[in-house]
């Protein structure tokens, strides 16, 4: 077993890859259900989840383009014994990972999983191969990352008194991913490499627009909202990683992909939500600025004639995310879905359905363009965003997701 590290080279380009025919693979998408259940179990923040599934994925995919090859691995060039299980080798992958990182769910939630996966391989030779590189790329990629910034204590302290354009938080408990932005990005140069240009300035027509927008059409008594931008707007706000990873594995187990097209897809969707989340909230905390609920409510302090204040103001979505408002982390990572998608299926009609939590329904998304225009006024109708938030978060989405597939998970060289 050999083990180096890729280097961070342009896109390869020649060769045609695996050709993804294998019988359909579980193994992928089980493995995204185990972590689900124990970042969950966890009660931890959408910053911490998207990230931890980066390493997950990065560490499966890796393993199983150790095994299988076809594919320029991401971060671990491994070679495995001839015959090794790629099956193995990703429940051993992603028990390592999960186990580092989440080390208080290891025997409730990831070793039991790990028992029963290994339970379904048939004993030999190829179940310790397989285990022993899922291992051993699991332990590299750890040993990578070390140092990178993922939890690094970091603090916010808000302007006292307030200031009018600069966020106070919305909740009691400490603001959420204040660390995140300075947190090495997996395939980014940099967290500020599409930082965007900002919120417009308080004093601003462009200001008053979005100010006033918002104000009426996301407000809790809006009378303008119609019945179908609410329902989107309370879809749009259940939890967003159990909600994003249960759409990530009906793709795969619907499109009945093989096991390193499972295991592309998770890294490829994995490494560019990871990575849009950092450069999203470098930008967050670079421009610190108010939500709607405390923009709205002071609106006779920022010093803008167009601008009535409502100290009774409420959103329709109580209780707004404990980060800066812009940009916006929705417009930041969910768009990126559909591009993602449709490079991934060669096609610009993705047919991508992302599930419930809260029994509203699935919403099913026939176009890239079709996602992004819904996710991104639905934090409008929720009362929680303002336009430029959520419009700047989309350019950093689109920015990201190409940077990453210009960059990676390319075909071997033939």
């Amino acid at each position: 077993m050999t083990m180096s590290v890729v280097g961070m080279a342009g896109p390869t380009t020649g060769g045609h890859g695996h050709d993804e025919s294998g019988p359909p693979d579980a193994s992928v998408a089980s493995w995204d259900a185990v972590g689900t259940q124990a970042f969950t179990a966890a009660a931890l923040s959408p910053a911490e989840g998207h990230t931890i599934f980066g390493y997950v994925a990065i560490a499966v995919y890796d393993s199983v383009m150790a095994v299988e090859g076809g594919y320029e691995p991401f971060l671990v060039d491994a070679d495995a014994a001839d015959g090794a299980s790629a099956e193995a080798a990703v429940a051993a992958a992603a028990r390592s990972v999960l186990n580092h990182y989440l080390p208080a769910q290891s025997a409730s939630i990831v070793e039991p999983a790990y028992a029963a996966a290994l339970a379904a391989i048939p004993d030999g030779a190829a179940e310790t191969d397989g285990v022993a590189i899922g291992a051993e790329v699991a332990r590299q990629l750890i040993a990578l990352r070390a140092g990178d910034g993922f939890r690094a204590p970091a603090t916010y302290t808000p302007p006292n008194p307030p200031m009018p354009g600069v966020w106070l938080p919305t909740a009691p408990t400490p603001p959420i991913g204040v660390y995140l932005g300075d947190v090495a990005p997996f395939s980014l140069a940099a967290a500020d490499q599409f930082r965007p240009a900002g919120p417009p300035a308080l004093g601003s027509r462009a200001w008053a627009r979005e100010y006033n927008e918002v104000r009426e059409i996301g407000s809790s008594t809006s009378t303008t909202r119609t019945p179908e931008q609410t329902l989107a707007a309370r879809f749009w706000a259940e939890a967003p990683v159990q909600q994003a990873r249960g759409a990530f594995r009906a793709f795969v187990l619907e499109r009945e992909l093989d096991i390193v097209g499972a295991a592309r897809f998770m890294a490829m969707i994995s490494v560019t939500y990871a990575d849009a989340l950092i450069a999203c909230f470098d930008a967050k905390y670079h421009y610190t600025f108010w939500r709607p609920v405390t923009a709205i409510r002071a609106g006779d302090t920022d010093g803008n004639r167009r601008t009535a204040g409502d100290p009774t103001w409420s959103s329709l979505l109580a209780g707004a995310p404990n980060h800066p408002e812009y940009p916006s982390a929705h417009g930041c990572i969910t768009p990126a879905a559909g591009w993602v998608i449709a490079r991934f299926l060669h096609t610009s009609r993705i047919d991508f359905t992302i599930p419930s939590l809260t029994g509203l329904g699935d919403r099913t998304f026939a176009r890239p363009g079709d996602l992004t225009n819904e996710v991104s006024n639905a934090r409008i109708w929720g009362g929680i965003h303002f336009r430029s938030a959520v419009e700047d978060g989309v350019g950093i989405s689109h920015r990201v997701a190409l940077w990453v597939m210009i960059h990676h998970f390319h075909p071997t060289r033939g």
